[in-house]
């Protein structure tokens, strides 16, 4: 029933209505029309995306199956090896238990040996009798002394001295021989190798491993010097080092040839401090952070009185002249050698270790 509806009765007024109804009627027609179009190209997205969904977890899963049947061939592969080094470690122990015995054998003879001198071979025990020759190559004048500085050495270390593993080509008495020839006479590794029939490769590691630890242990005793000569020495420049404010005493010019053979000369170095004690070093050694400096200052060196205890009282030295030090000192003719640039380190170390011989040997310093 349309009676309700307010239909006019003009004919244009009526058609003009039918007119718009028309119009929308195609607008929705039109709209749903691109509606279903935009279903229609979604569907068939996500099918597209379906798809290759599917394609690539298929290629995910034939990779990892590849990756994982590729591990499974290096594990079993890794295994092999594995099993291999552990047959091989296995011979090598029963190889080192065979050989055992032998090195027990030769460290024996070594013991045995260790204090007679083998005929034509240079050594500790062919002068160890003689007061003046012991003193010509080492600067000590009774075997007996030179045995306390060995004990001092290798106190709380192990029994070989300064060399660790397996029985060494010489005792260690017979290493500590070698390096304290070269520092007194200044000799090339070449010489101490022919002279205590080494090669001299070892005689090179006996030489570096015991001047470190020489100017380790040398280091840990107290050296005291009193201010009024420290004041009244000639070079010295101020310097601060670890937040301590030191005094650098040039005390000896350590010479080395550079480029086109031209000399050039570092400053082995005394350092005073305000507590009154001493160390020793080398002037390229401060400048690097090396040395004294580089590895931290001796307990001793401080901005302020130290209080040492009974034992560090007891061994303790004197210096009551620098000069009589440097003189001292550069007795070891090895400081007086002409050097190439890469022995600066082992120069320097070698002029805080004759420095410390000095004072052992000229004690108190300065009255000898």
């Amino acid at each position: 029933d349309h009676g309700a509806y307010g239909v006019p009765q003009e004919p244009a007024t009526l058609g003009r209505m039918v007119r718009e109804l028309q119009e929308t009627v195609h607008r929705q027609s039109q709209l749903v029309q691109s509606l279903q179009e935009a279903l229609a190209a979604s569907q068939a997205r996500c099918q597209e995306l379906q798809e290759r969904s599917a394609s690539e977890c298929w290629v995910l899963a034939s990779e990892l199956g590849q990756r994982i049947a590729a591990l499974e061939a290096e594990n079993r592969t890794l295994r092999c090896e594995r099993d291999q080094l552990e047959r091989r470690a296995q011979g090598l122990r029963e190889e080192l238990e065979r050989s055992s015995s032998t090195v027990l054998h030769m460290g024996q003879r070594l013991k045995e040996q260790g204090g007679q001198a083998e005929p034509g071979r240079f050594c500790l025990a062919s002068v160890r009798d003689d007061g003046k020759w012991l003193q010509f190559y080492t600067g000590f004048g009774s075997a007996q002394r030179l045995a306390t500085f060995l004990a001092f050495l290798t106190e709380g270390g192990p029994q070989r001295g300064a060399e660790p593993g397996p029985p060494s080509a010489l005792s260690p008495e017979d290493q500590l021989f070698l390096v304290l020839v070269r520092l007194r006479l200044g000799l090339l590794l070449q010489d101490l190798a022919f002279r205590f029939h080494l090669s001299e490769a070892t005689a090179s590691r006996y030489w570096l491993s015991w001047t470190r630890l020489m100017e380790t242990r040398l280091a840990q005793v107290p050296v005291r010097c009193s201010p009024r000569y420290v004041e009244r020495f000639e070079p010295r420049r101020a310097a601060q080092v670890g937040g301590v404010p030191l005094v650098v005493l040039d005390c000896a010019q350590l010479c080395f040839e550079g480029r086109g053979r031209q000399l050039y000369a570092l400053q082995g170095c005394a350092l005073a401090a305000p507590s009154g004690f001493l160390a020793f070093g080398c002037s390229a050694s401060l400048r690097g952070g090396e040395g004294a400096a580089g590895r931290g200052l001796p307990p001793f060196l401080q901005d302020g009185p130290v209080a040492l205890s009974a034992p560090q009282e007891e061994a303790c030295w004197q210096v009551l002249s620098l000069a009589s030090l440097a003189d001292k000192a550069l007795r070891f003719r090895f400081l007086r050698g002409v050097q190439p640039p890469a022995m600066e380190g082992q120069v320097g170390r070698a002029w805080a270790i004759c420095c410390y011989l000095a004072c052992l040997l000229h004690e108190p310093m300065g009255l000898a």
